[in-house]
Order: C-alpha cells, then structure tokens, then sequence
C-alpha cells in the first residue's frame, strides 16, 4: 500500500523536555503526552513535507523490525498523535493507494 498522506504538526502543539522526559501539549485539550523511543523518532519525523511513506523508510533504516510491523506502529501512532490533536494531514477519508 502506498500512503501518500503529509502530517503535519498542529499550530500550537508544543514539545518540550520535562525533568529528562520528552512530552508534548495538546493545543486541543492541553493533554501531555510523553514520547520516547521510536514515539520520539516519529516526532521527529513529522514535520508537513514527508509523506506516511517517507517517514516509515526512515525509521526502516534507524530500527531493526520487520517492515510491516514497522509501518502498522507508525501509522497507529500517527492516528494516535491526530487523535489527540497533535498531528494534522492524517484524515482517514484521503486515499491510499
């Protein structure tokens, strides 16, 4: 499958390091989120030019994982990041081929 997607961070989302720990804040609701990990790398990683594919590549080369799993934590996580009204581009209703 090819997803062509673009997330992009929300206006307003903020990141920061909290006593040694990486969160972000929700412009949405204010909720902190804590990131580590490949969360962090993701973060990192969205930043409104690379597509969902783009983004799974780079972490293919920083991790060692099947690919498929790879990409299934990846693009979950990004809904999770939308969901939580940090990431914007990820809507559901655009195609993927």
């Amino acid at each position: 499958m090819i997803d062509l997607r673009v997330p992009s961070r929300t206006i307003g989302a903020v990141d920061a390091d909290v006593d040694g720990q990486r969160v972000l804040l929700s412009p949405k609701d204010f909720a902190y989120l804590g990131i580590e990990g490949s969360g962090a790398a993701v973060w990192d990683l969205v930043d409104g030019q690379r597509t969902i594919d783009q983004i799974v590549a780079r972490l293919e080369e920083q991790f060692e994982a099947p690919t498929g799993a790879i990409r299934a934590e990846a693009v979950a996580f990004i809904a999770a990041l939308a969901d939580a009204g940090l990431v914007d581009g990820v809507d559901a209703s655009v195609p993927q081929r």
